[in-house]
């Protein structure tokens, strides 16, 4: 059985045979099709459309200064609430919670702790998301009065709203206490415009970021001209995703569903490239971006990891592009471990790139080695840890105490994904040559690494290209 099919029967109990899946020949018509629309976007004469992020992030003319940020790993979301009043079916959870302030599932009561957590951990941009952030609007004030007053670097700042508590008074607030970008929802109050204009003119970037609703087409088309013209600077358009919460909902509305790491609706990817298009064939200039699943779920969370492991890795332990902390061991004779860091010493490396075992019948060595020394007799471990934020230690995992200030700490624990993946020394230029980029030259006994290794390789070391494969 597919991976994939197994995980979201026990995500979906009592759903999934009710949810109308993609049948084989759907799934041969439907990508055709998709591969329809992404060729006519990009034959348009002077179309300025491009990929992000691996290919899996399409564009038109370009991406607001947030989602750069987003796909390069250096924002937090900070949940400010768990309360909405609006009621769209695509919401994946109740917000029915005021709660509190949360990122990580680390809860920060204080504004001064978050902007704490900001400096610790290098975030470059803050998105508020909710619930809905104006229900709570003197918090979200705030938290962005803490993040100016003590962030040290420059910092771009965001909100996401459905715009139904939008005042003059309340938008200019936020924006002079910080706030560079707003980011409305217009689906959740069926396209209406009016809080938007009042936006325009106050905070500095005006995004509309909405799902692409397959039934909304017709009417969203000639929305993408009404939006340029009213000073809007960039729409983000993003694929339906399903939860236990809102799954009911989707099935109500006869949409199709694609297994992968997580489930998500068909039709909602294929409205959102019809309306990339659209932009171009009618040269509308307004900057559109299509934020798919596979995009979120792999730079999302790979910025998670990657934030939490720069804090605990060694030095002579590096970060993967997905943000996983890999351990490079060689393993052999105690004689070649000494010959080979005796080779390092020699070519002026630091000692801190390296880490000798008790045994001494390993070293553990930072990619920057790489390809100092003689390899020949030795077998190449690989480990993979994924680090965690967390408010406190689970016991579960080994685990390092982060000090924001004298009164607020976070935990970040190091959950191994992978006991070791083990390298002959034939399969060893393979690797360095395809994850590494290295040329170790010719060898008379390089060997292809074998394709189920590279496949187990590759999810820690690469994100997986373009959109995701219909199934």
């Amino acid at each position: 059985m597919n991976p994939w099919i197994h995980r979201t029967r026990k995500e979906f109990p009592g759903l999934y045979q009710t949810m109308h899946w993609l049948s084989a020949g759907a799934a041969r018509a439907a990508g055709q099709y998709r591969e329809e629309l992404l060729g006519r976007i990009f034959d348009q004469q002077g179309a300025k459309a491009g990929w992000a992020f691996a290919g899996t992030k399409l564009f038109a003319h370009g991406i607001s200064p947030g989602c750069a940020l987003c796909g390069q790993g250096k924002w937090s979301c900070l949940f400010i609430n768990g309360i909405c009043n609006a009621g769209c079916f695509y919401c994946p959870a109740p917000q029915t919670e005021p709660g509190v302030p949360v990122t990580s599932s680390v809860e920060f009561n204080r504004p001064r702790d978050y902007a704490d957590y900001v400096n610790r951990f290098d975030i470059q941009g803050v998105g508020f998301s909710g619930g809905e952030p104006l229900m709570t609007a003197d918090r979200v004030v705030a938290f962005l009065k803490a993040l100016g007053e003590q962030v040290k670097s420059p910092l771009h700042t965001w909100m996401y709203t459905n715009g139904i508590l939008a005042s003059s008074d309340r938008l200019k607030a936020l924006r002079d206490n910080g706030l560079k970008e707003i980011r409305f929802d217009l689906s959740a109050v069926g396209y209406h415009l009016g809080s938007l204009k009042k936006a325009v003119g106050i905070i500095p970037i005006v995004t509309v970021e909405i799902p692409a609703i397959p039934e909304d087409l017709e009417k969203t088309k000639p929305l993408l001209k009404v939006l340029a013209d009213s000073g809007v600077n960039f729409l983000n358009l993003h694929q339906i995703r399903c939860t236990p919460f809102n799954t009911p909902k989707l099935i109500s509305r006869g949409y199709t569903f694609i297994h992968g790491p997580g489930t998500a609706v068909l039709e909602t990817e294929l409205t959102a490239l019809a309306l990339v298009l659209h932009a171009l064939e009618e040269q509308i200039p307004l900057p559109v971006n299509y934020c798919s699943f596979t995009y979120r779920n792999q730079f999302q969370k790979a910025a998670a990891r990657q934030r939490s492991g720069r804090m605990v890795a060694t030095p002579w332990e590096d970060i993967t592009q997905p943000g996983y902390i890999r351990t490079m061991e060689f393993c052999g004779d105690p004689g070649l471990i000494r010959t080979l860091c005796d080779g390092f010493a020699e070519k002026g490396k630091k000692e801190t790139d390296w880490h000798v075992s008790e045994k001494r019948d390993r070293v553990a060595v930072s990619q920057r080695l790489w390809p100092h020394g003689d390899l020949a007799g030795l077998t190449l471990k690989l480990t993979y840890n994924a680090a965690g934020l967390r408010s406190s230690a689970s016991l579960r995992y080994p685990h390092t105490v982060v000090s924001l200030n004298p009164d607020k700490d976070v935990v970040i624990e190091r959950d191994n994904r992978h006991p070791g993946i083990m390298l002959r020394e034939g399969q060893i230029p393979a690797f360095a040559q395809t994850f590494l980029g290295q040329d170790m030259g010719p060898a008379s006994q390089a060997q292809p690494l074998p394709e189920d290794m590279e496949a187990r390789i590759r999810n820690f070391e690469a994100f997986c290209p373009g959109l995701s494969p219909y199934i």
